[in-house]
């Protein structure tokens, strides 16, 4: 089976990640999620056993698919049930895919397994291209490998008033409303603590001040990608304001699940044999179990969405173990390919470079 064409929440600082089944439970049946759901946990089985030496029951974790770098493919949040957790094997966990391998990525924050689920939330601002999480009382930020405690990260002391003028003046209309001046000094104070708290150079914010003039040259060469990174980050700092004030929004941090009807469906079979078939593990944009297991479980996510239902998930699994082939599976649905296509398709288009 080719992996290409046959062709060729709303999110906001209050909202609180929910864990388990007792959440799931008060909530209208949305047969969409608890697919989602179910991928997760599955997912989250394999890398918890891996992560903790043993398997873990079932009916002792929950786990949900999120989004905490907007990138549009998920991240596996967990949580293991224990009464006397020891912080290690239980408690909280976040499976994060960057390079050829699944990592937690909560593990090196003190305290942070035992932090009550309920306690959890998101933060206004993102840092390295993850939004920070409020674990309890603490406040984690992502330092480009994992998330750590943001009070130890180094801040930066600026002088800033090249690029407050120079923002003031930007985000100023030609003919201001009454109360606008206190709310752009404001929006751009907000910026400029925020540069100071993620580490800006001097050199940095003054050559972004000086972006907003008409005149400005934009970097190219070898400096462009330095700009660019500058420029997120900047956009970041802005959008996380934005936020704070109530203005705007950071996309949703869960994952659309489309507009098809869908059946409730059981995906275990599927994600057994999806990552072993070859077809997946060697395809250039995999190359290694768990890339192959993560884009597995985007497939099964997928694939639902495509109208694909129990009849045929069951007849994908059976050609993933090479039990049919391309010819059985058109002469019981001559819809299934092109839907599984689709879901390929979509899911190689957002899945992270190695």
């Amino acid at each position: 089976m080719r992996l290409f064409s046959r062709g060729a929440i709303a999110l906001a600082v209050t909202i609180l990640l929910g864990c388990m089944a007792g959440a799931v439970a008060q909530q209208t049946e949305n047969i969409p999620q608890q697919n989602s759901d179910a991928i997760a946990r599955k997912l989250a089985s394999v890398l918890l056993e891996r992560q903790i030496g043993a398997k873990v029951p079932a009916e002792r974790f929950g786990a949900y698919e999120v989004d905490f770098n907007l990138d549009g493919f998920s991240e596996i949040y967990v949580y293991v049930q224990d009464p006397a957790c020891d912080g290690v094997k239980c408690g909280l966990f976040l499976f994060v895919l960057e390079g050829d391998g699944y990592r937690e990525v909560l593990g090196d924050i003190p305290g942070a397994r035992l932090t009550d689920p309920a306690k959890v939330g998101l933060g206004a601002f993102k840092r390295k291209g993850f939004i920070d999480l409020q674990l309890n009382q603490t406040l984690a930020s992502w330092n480009g490998e994992r998330y750590a405690d943001s009070s130890t990260f180094p801040a930066s002391s600026l002088d800033g008033t090249a690029f407050i003028a120079a923002c003031r003046k930007n985000k100023s209309s030609e003919q201001p409303e009454e109360g606008e001046a206190e709310r752009v000094t404001s929006e751009c104070q907000c910026q400029f603590n925020r540069f100071q708290t993620i580490g800006f150079a001097q050199a940095d914010l003054d050559t972004y001040a000086a972006s907003f003039s008409e005149n400005f040259v934009y970097p190219t060469g070898d400096r462009e990608k330095p700009w660019q990174a500058l420029v997120k980050d900047a956009e970041d700092a802005g959008t996380g304001c934005d936020v704070v004030s109530g203005k705007s929004q950071w996309q949703p941090a869960y994952f659309n699940h489309g507009d098809q009807q869908q059946q409730r469906l059981d995906f275990d079979a599927f994600l057994d044999a999806c990552p072993v078939q070859d077809f997946i593990l060697t395809n250039r944009k995999t190359g290694s179990p768990d890339r192959a297991l993560g884009l597995c479980g985007c497939l099964a996510r997928e694939l639902p969405t495509q109208g694909v239902t129990q009849t045929g998930m069951d007849l994908l699994t059976q050609y993933y173990r090479d039990e049919i082939s391309d010819a059985d599976i058109d002469a019981q649905d001559s819809e299934l390919l092109a839907a599984h296509d689709k879901a390929s398709d979509a899911c190689l288009a957002q899945f992270p470079a190695k």
